[in-house]
């Protein structure tokens, strides 16, 4: 019996050029052009005074989210990659 290839390692190895390794966010964050896109229009809602007086969580995800405000990356990408499916099951 061979070994199965799940869902994830497949879309990620069929999609390595969606991808972005992120030096703004800890952790050396893989994140992909879509997510990317999607964190930069939530950090352009997201309100200071709100981050700064939530729960910890809130906190926490705020201060990633301002971090996103000011990148540089995305603005480099095209609006077609926020459009790129991202199911893995899409190239069945």
């Amino acid at each position: 019996m061979g070994r199965t290839i799940n869902s994830v390692e497949y879309w990620l190895s069929m999609n390595l050029q969606e991808r972005i390794d992120c030096p703004y966010q800890p952790g050396n964050l893989k994140i992909s052009k879509q997510a990317c896109q999607k964190r930069y229009k939530a950090s352009e809602k997201a309100k200071a005074d709100l981050i700064s007086r939530g729960d910890l969580f809130t906190y926490t995800v705020g201060q990633g989210l301002l971090r996103c405000k000011s990148c540089p990356i995305v603005k480099g990408l095209s609006d077609k990659s926020i459009e790129a499916p991202l199911s893995p099951l899409s190239h069945y």
